[in-house]
């Protein structure tokens, strides 16, 4: 006889936190990177950002107004 079991797909609340937009450089200074450290500061930065949108839509997909505020 088939037995039906609930299954709970919500993942715990911790993880459907809208995470923190990370700081950026001071706009009132200035430096001087060599241009290979200028290039890997530029493809941390995009990979945060790729991994930070990923995050919010997954979020999204649980909780469609969880993240609306950009500034989150």
């Amino acid at each position: 006889m088939p037995v039906a079991v609930e299954i709970r797909d919500t993942p715990p609340a911790e993880l459907l936190r809208c995470p923190p937009a990370p700081a950026g450089y001071p706009t009132d200074a200035e430096a001087t990177m060599p241009a290979a450290v200028r290039a890997a500061t530029i493809r941390m930065a995009t990979a945060l950002r790729d991994a930070r949108d990923q995050l919010i839509r997954l979020i999204g997909w649980h909780h469609a107004t969880a993240c609306k505020d950009p500034a989150q």
